[in-house]
């Protein structure tokens, strides 16, 4: 057994995020089975920085078994909620996955959602592109303060995105007053994906 799997399933909480942190980091294929047990052995630890690692390289390197077991225990967990959400979807999803955990309108679940969206360049057909961007339009308007815009994923995303819709979005977006928002929306109104946060 290498290193990696070694620390995985070892008795250190810190040596399993580092090894998870590795893992996702480098998309080290191969390690689905120990990550899945490895955040088995942390689940109600209270290890919450070490089990988002873990779920954060399940999300690139997971397998069904990951995806059901990330549905049950922190899909609705508020903790994990942005984190987990986006693990699940870039597990083996579809676009009707992306708007049915947009239906549900809730912040956290929508920006996990969003995030995949920019982070991973995802190009779906314009009509899911339309049901996304009516979806969202004003989605998280009446967020906390202190929170950030949950559109900054979608508005990265509409860089690579040609519905007729996309580029009134963005510039609906610049009036956000939510700066990474508008930065992400100024460079999609030019076709450039950015570095995102």
């Amino acid at each position: 057994m290498d290193n990696l799997k070694i620390n995985l399933l070892g008795k250190s909480t810190v040596t399993r995020r580092k090894a998870a942190i590795e893992i996702k980091k480098n998309k080290l294929p191969g390690y689905a089975t120990e990550l899945l047990e490895a955040l088995k052995m942390e689940f109600d630890k209270n290890h919450n920085a070490t089990e988002i690692e873990i779920i954060k390289a399940l999300g690139y390197l997971g397998n069904e078994n990951a995806k059901s077991y990330i549905k049950e225990n922190y899909i609705n967990n508020d903790f994990f909620l942005a984190d987990s959400c986006a693990a699940y979807l870039r597990i083996n999803s579809t676009i009707s996955d992306f708007i049915e955990i947009l239906s549900e309108e809730n912040y956290s679940k929508s920006r996990g959602t969003l995030d995949v969206l920019g982070y991973d360049k995802i190009i779906p057909t314009l009509e899911e592109q339309d049901k996304i961007i009516t979806k969202c339009w004003n989605l998280g308007i009446n967020r906390r303060k202190e929170l950030g815009d949950p559109r900054y994923g979608l508005a990265a995303a509409c860089a690579g995105w040609k519905s007729k819709m996309t580029k009134p979005f963005l510039l609906h977006c610049l009036n956000s007053g939510d700066v990474p928002l508008i930065y992400v929306s100024e460079n999609s109104l030019k076709g450039k994906y950015v570095r995102l946060r």
